[in-house]
């Protein structure tokens, strides 16, 4: 079976006559998207309701339409027909349209009024439910609450409890939770103004100081979060907000790992001692002084659940931005945020460490550490770096071996002291005491706090003393006798002494310097620290290295002046020269690389990316972005040189006589962006230079990938406007990085970052505007716009392609921006784009893009689809001129599907939503064996096109809809599915345009066929002929299709259908209809929701039955008591204002509108999940993986043709429910061609249920209850939970109801149904079940006459058949054998 994507269409109910419910009158100023948006509903719903209606030219007085009811209204008031009178006069006297009073009089002829006869002026008001439960078969938009912010009922937990904990008011409490009932597990909502991440309990003593600290946050943040919160008086017991939704998204920071300290130890040695930032550290001990010692036997925390250990620990520069540590420490952003959780970038200045990387070596045992790439690097490679042997690489990497491939981004140490790095600084300082008193006091301040500006001290003072003879007598007399100190001296000079004594003849040094080297007398230590006096007393003025200017680079390649792509297509492996030139002051740092490109050729949608001509390839989809994202990154590898050129430098080089030039580690060449990194990592005799440059050297294969969200603010799409050769990098030269110790900074600089505005989320806010409008009169895409805040106002000035400005936004959320648009005509659309009415806020990215009809809004760039605001005179899209279209085969799915299901020939259908928030991906797709795209909007001429299908639908649904339709078509051809859409029906007066606009819109997106969704055909069977006709026909379209556009297999023609009996039996032909569909996806799910019926609102699963997979639960407000004291999921709901209230919700939403999956019961008959929430007297019925299974179980078992979902996008990112239900075995239990299971052998209904019977009859069965149609009712075998006839006379399951003496299990054996007697043998005389107390059960001359003659006791009931002489039906000696009893089937 090919995988198959389908189009849903949602049909209006045309066949069925509705009737206008509620009416509006039309006021000045009104418009329709203003009666529309008061009534709840779109404005493709009002023209639908409303015929012909110009909504451009509304007339004051007149009335609209803005509901309908299937059902004819009730008359209230008539009116006799007098002599003279007209319809015209009658209506306008009465004050009602035309419309009006004909619905009210159908049928009625105004051109033959009969003098005296009565006709209809006023109707009830009220809507009419239908008969049955009124619903919506598919749900739509979900149902959301509106909170922000859940506690979880904890043990001990009260109403009072949860009111100071968040600073609620008790009245609110009350007013909303039933506070007497509270269970655990229940949530209650805590904020309905923003969702707090992270909260603390306040303790007595506890103060906002120790809160900043340990939070990154400060005294007016944490007020302005916790309402009524003064910091001079902290509350004990409140949940204090810490870390709110404004912020960077935090993990689940939860601990899970505790410690007890075995002495006294200081905050830092305990971070280092358990691998993780001190900042890191005070988040989870927030209640730790730091800046004391920890005393012994403290319990602290050392991991949370989203803790990554750490390998290298670096001090946070605060003068640095996240994007200058990125490229410094050579990381991601995206890793540099998993590494550390509670990091943010908009303060950088509040952190002390940040953990860069991972690596197989512990952090406390390595000074010094390379970050390397499988594809680059090895430990050959490293050995010709540092000159470490690859023995010594894998002792410093103990999880690491030389004969396997280094981990992807990993660290690689490169130097250590030999032992635990503090031990060792420790010995050192505590050795040299006695000689160097003033450095073990600056130690003592490092080791309690290892800050920037203590490291700085300590570095200084050990330069000092180390140039001191008492210092170096000492080192040399302790390196001769203490085996740990000589191991620490060694482990800073690791090559064989002749090697630094090669390098120092190389140079200019002064004689004493070499022959220090060189010699035996003196430690190597003493002879760097010499050199390094060299370089430090070089230093004219440190202001010289602060004055910058851009990077300068150089890029040259053999197609110089062609556009990328066609610099991929004649490469083939040509090679590349660049350059940057570092310019600090009077210095310029040089770096130079050769690389040679990869080979890169183009298909028509696929792009191959290869290492080599012969193997080492990847094959992408153009608009893959995960794959495009996998080609940006990778990379190729060359030698590069680093260079000193410029007075400055050149005489601080030169005084020490050191080489300008220096062969160092790699360049990586990104070919596919078209960029180059420069690093470096040089380790001379008396400095470290590290450096690094970022370059463009030339344009991107596929520049639009660049409008993915995902992928926009990466470098390369970020410096889309530079010019080829532009950089951007850093630069930085230490002295004396020896002991573990940082070093002296002598040279630091960072340069030429690329900005982008709204690339900076959570650390400032941004809004950015597009103009994107494609008017073919060039003046029309010209549109002014302005904005302001406050006083501060702009200008007007023409929106360029892109604009945007971003700001940090008022600490108490007052911040307003306001922008203005004018187009050509002169008309003006204004609106809040931050804050005030439009709702934004944080530091976040909201976008709005110019489009030719209006402007548009979103909070994901390339997805704004909510309309702001239209242009009266939207302008003309300019369309290139036509090219011959494709043959629709070209797009036609080829090749089989690889779900298990497909195997047999079965089906996995899923339905993915026009309306939905979450996209759909690839991977979904390959999950299906047909998806359909749900909806295609029919409107009232038969025509069909995107547009709004709910109520809830606003004037963008048609622009969003087509938008997410494309977007997954496209993903479906990338996976070489079909495309299918879901549409609604047409009477048969508007049949032709119907077929002709579904064959043009499939034509028109070269899709594969339509699922038809009519809610719902004529239960009383008005619709069966229409219905087939209508499938007939587009069939016979079809087929006429398939031979015009040469397709090689047919266009599909699915329906989705009702599931309830009540609308099959009579209102469907089920047998014509197959005659021409391919299949039928029966929608059996909305069993039960909080709508009215006429015995109230019932709580339950909404998918009791098993072939519909409702990824989403249905909800009930205000529910009562159990109904059955023994079953705690059958309640009613007890309506608010005469409304019963609730909703649906998502599966991927649950936790967020406050379900507790934790709280989740399980009911066994029904084989399904529900969540009570006794406190708020909320109750939840849903799916979860366990419902699911046993849904999948029915199917197979049954040998179902498939399984079908709604929806897709309500499914989690992880795709939980999709993995499974795609992974069924379904083909085991047949090829889905032969029933495996009993049908039930009647086409009526003989069984009471809710639909046909009132709360008397409801459920009852046997020889004693009330006929159904003539019959004896029996149970329905296809309800799991209602299959059973007990010997009480009642359906259900279970022992008592199934296997005792007198039960009938009717799904055991649905046979039973026809077993004799079917109806009474003899007329009835006998008092049935739903009689009232006092005659139900009894028989005899004592009791009420039944039509004046005695009741007797059914001949036919085998468990009730005789008469006691105390006047009761039963069997047995006490009711058939005693004296005065009566057996009537022996008797009749």
């Amino acid at each position: 079976m090919k995988p198959l994507i389908l189009l849903l269409v949602l049909f209006s109910s045309v066949l069925s006559k509705d009737y206008c419910s509620k009416w509006v009158t039309i006021d000045p100023g009104d418009t329709c998207w203003k009666i529309a948006r008061d009534a709840r509903i779109s404005e493709e719903k009002l023209e639908t309701l409303n015929p012909g209606v110009r909504c451009d030219a509304l007339a004051v007085g007149d009335k609209l339409c803005v509901a309908a009811s299937p059902n004819k209204p009730k008359c209230i008031a008539k009116y006799k027909i007098k002599e003279g009178d007209t319809c015209f006069k009658i209506w306008t006297s009465q004050n009602l349209t035309d419309r009006q009073f004909m619905e009210m009089n159908e049928g009625l002829n105004c051109n033959g009024l009969a003098v005296g006869k009565e006709v209809c002026v006023a109707v009830e008001s009220s809507v009419l439910e239908p008969t049955g439960d009124h619903k919506s078969s598919l749900p739509m938009v979900e149902t959301t609450e509106s909170c922000y912010e859940y506690h979880t009922v904890r043990e001990g937990d009260t109403c009072y409890q949860v009111s100071v904990a968040y600073g609620l008011k008790m009245e609110y409490l009350q007013e909303n939770y039933d506070c007497d009932t509270l269970q655990i597990g229940d949530t209650i909502c805590v904020s309905k103004n923003f969702t707090c991440q992270y909260r603390i309990e306040i303790r007595a003593g506890d103060t906002c100081w120790f809160l900043e600290n340990a939070f990154q946050t400060n005294q007016t943040e944490m007020e302005r979060a916790n309402e009524g919160v003064k910091c001079d008086n902290l509350p004990v017991g409140r949940m204090m907000c810490v870390w709110s939704a404004d912020d960077k998204t935090l993990p689940n920071m939860t601990c899970t790992d505790w410690k007890v300290t075995e002495e006294e130890s200081s905050c830092y040695d305990l971070a280092r001692e358990n691998s993780i930032t001190i900042d890191h550290f005070k988040f989870l001990n927030p209640r730790t002084n730091c800046g004391e010692k920890v005393p012994k036997d403290s319990e602290i925390c050392v991991k949370s659940q989203s803790t990554q250990p750490c390998s290298s620990i670096q001090f946070v520069d605060h003068s640095q931005s996240c994007a200058t540590i990125t490229q410094q420490y050579q990381i991601s952003m995206g890793s540099l945020m998993h590494l550390n959780p509670t990091f943010r970038c908009d303060r950088v200045e509040k952190s002390e460490q940040i953990c860069v990387g991972n690596g197989p070596f512990r952090q406390e045992k390595c000074v010094s550490s390379q970050r390397v790439t499988p594809e680059n690097d090895d430990c050959e490679k490293l050995s010709k770096i540092t000159g470490l042997s690859s023995r010594q690489i894998e002792e410093l990497n103990p999880l690491t071996s030389c004969d396997k491939k280094f981990e992807w981004g990993s660290l690689i140490c490169t130097s250590s002291l030999g032992i635990d790095t503090k031990s060792a600084q420790q010995l050192i300082v505590t050795t040299l005491k006695d000689v160097a008193p003033e450095l073990a006091r600056k130690f003592d301040s490092y080791s309690s706090n290892p800050d920037e500006m203590n490291e700085n001290g300590m570095n200084e003072q050990l330069i000092a003393d180390l140039q001191k003879p008492a210092v170096n007598s000492k080192l040399k007399e302790l390196y001769k006798t203490d085996e740990k100190i000589r191991k620490i001296l060694d482990s800073q000079h690791p090559l064989p002494r002749k090697s630094y004594c090669d390098q120092i003849r190389k140079t200019k040094m002064r004689e004493d310097i070499k022959q220090c080297f060189c010699g035996e007398e003196e430690l190597l230590l003493y002879c760097q620290v010499l050199a390094t006096k060299v370089f430090m007393e070089s230093q004219d003025n440190a202001a010289a290295f602060r004055s910058k200017r851009g990077v300068a680079c150089s890029f040259s390649t053999p197609t110089t002046g062609k556009d990328s792509l066609q610099v991929f297509k004649s490469l083939y492996g040509g090679c590349f020269g660049g350059g940057c030139s570092f310019p600090i002051g009077l210095v310029e740092i040089n770096v130079e690389a050769d690389i040679c490109a990869p080979i890169v050729n183009f298909a028509k949608d696929t792009v191959i990316y290869c290492e080599k001509s012969e193997n080492d390839c990847s094959k992408v989809e153009n608009l893959d972005v995960q794959g495009l994202k996998f080609l940006a990154e990778r990379k190729l590898g060359g030698s590069i040189s680093l260079c000193a050129i410029g007075s400055k430098l050149v005489k601080m080089l030169s005084r020490g006589g050191l080489s300008l030039c220096w062969e160092i580690l790699a360049a990586d060449y990104f070919g596919f962006v078209g960029k180059l990194d420069l690093g470096s990592n040089l380790k001379l005799i008396a400095l470290d230079i590290e450096g690094g440059v970022t370059m463009k050297v030339h344009g991107m294969a596929f520049p639009d990938m660049c409008r993915h969200g995902d992928l926009e603010c990466e470098d390369y799409c970020r410096w889309t406007e530079w010019n080829n050769g532009r950089a951007y990098g850093y630069f930085k030269i230490r002295a004396l990085k020896i002991f573990g110790f940082s070093g002296f900074k002598l040279i630091e600089e960072t340069y030429n970052e690329p900005k982008r505005v709204g690339c900076d989320a959570g650390k400032e806010a941004a809004v950015v505007i597009r103009n994107e409008r494609t008017c073919k009169d060039q003046d029309d895409r010209v549109v002014q716009r302005r904005c302001w805040s406050g006083n501060d106002m702009m200008g007007w000035e023409p929106l360029d392609k892109e604009w945007g400005f971003a700001f940090q936004p008022h600490i108490f959320g007052r911040t307003l921006f306001v922008c203005e648009f004018v187009d050509k005509n002169g008309q003006k659309l204004g609106f809040d784009v931050y804050g005030g009415k439009s709702k934004n806020h944080g530091k976040s990215s909201f976008y709005y893009v110019v489009k030719n009809d209006g402007i548009y809004f979103g909070t994901e760039k390339y997805k704004e689809d909510k309309l702001m605001g239209s242009w009266i005179n939207g302008c003309k899209e300019e369309k290139p001129e036509e090219a011959k279209p494709e043959p629709t085969g070209i797009q036609e799915p080829s090749g089989t599907s690889s779900v298990p299901a497909a195997a047999c020939g079965k089906r996995i259908v899923g339905y993915y939503t026009g309306w939905g928030e979450r996209e759909i991906t690839e991977n979904q797709l390959k999950k299906l064996t047909h998806v359909i795209f749900a909806f295609v909007a029919m409107y009232p001429d038969g025509s069909v096109k995107f547009g709004s299908v709910s109520e809830d639908s606003g004037p963008q649904a048609a622009v969003k809809a087509e938008r997410r339709f494309l977007d997954m078509k496209r993903k479906a051809r990338a996976v070489n599915s079909g495309v299918l859409f879901f549409l609604g029906s047409s009477g048969s007066t508007k049949r032709k345009t119907f077929i002709d606009s579904v064959a043009s819109f499939i034509e028109h997106h070269q899709i594969d066929g339509v699922d038809l969704d009519w809610e719902y055909p004529d239960m009383n069977g008005k619709d069966r002929k229409n219905h087939v006709a209508l499938t007939r026909e587009l069939r016979e379209r079809f087929t006429q299709m398939v031979r015009t556009n040469g397709r090689k297999d047919p266009y599909i023609l699915t329906l989705a259908s009702a599931a309830g009996e009540w609308n099959l039996r009579n209102g469907y032909d089920l047998n014509g209809i197959l005659k021409y569909a391919d299949f039928i996806n029966v929608m059996t799910y909305d069993y039960y929701g909080a709508w009215n019926s006429k015995w109230g609102a019932y709580t339950g699963t909404p998918a009791p039955l098993y072939f519909g997979m409702p990824f989403y639960g249905r909800y009930w407000k205000n529910v009562l008591d159990p109904i059955d004291p023994t079953d705690d999921m059958w309640r009613t709901a007890a309506p608010s204002g005469g409304v019963f209230e609730g909703g649906y919700v998502g599966w991927r939403n649950l936790e967020k509108e406050g379900w507790n999956k934790g709280a989740t019961s399980w009911h066994e008959k029904t084989k399904t999940p529900y969540i009570l929430n006794s406190g708020a007297r909320m109750f939840l019925g849903y799916e979860n993986e366990k419902s699911l299974q046993e849904k999948i179980k029915y199917a197979t078992d049954r040998n179902l043709g498939g399984l079908m979902i709604w929806a897709l996008d309500l499914d989690d990112d992880a795709d939980t429910l999709l993995n499974l239900v795609s992974s069924a075995g379904l083909c085991s239990g047949g090829s889905g061609d032969k029933v495996t299971y009993t049908c039930i052998p009647i086409d009526d209904v003989r069984w009471w249920t809710p639909e046909n019977s009132d709360e008397k009859k409801q459920g009852q069965c046997g020889k004693s209850a009330p006929l159904i149609n003539g019959f004896y009712p029996v149970c329905d075998p296809d309800d799991p939970g209602f299959s059973c006839c007990g010997a009480a006379g009642y359906c259900g399951s279970g022992k008592e109801y199934c296997d005792c003496e007198g039960c009938v299990d009717y799904r055991k054996d649905p046979m039973l149904i026809l077993k004799e007697p079917i109806k009474p043998s003899r007329p009835i005389q006998w008092y049935t079940q739903d009689a009232p107390d006092g005659k139900r059960g009894r028989c005899g001359k004592d009791v009420p006459q039944i039509n004046k003659n005695m009741a007797i006791c059914n001949p036919d009931d085998d468990t009730k058949h005789c008469c006691s002489n105390g006047g009761y039906c039963g069997v047995g000696k006490e009711y058939c054998s005693c004296d005065g009893c009566v057996d009537y089937r022996k008797t009749f």
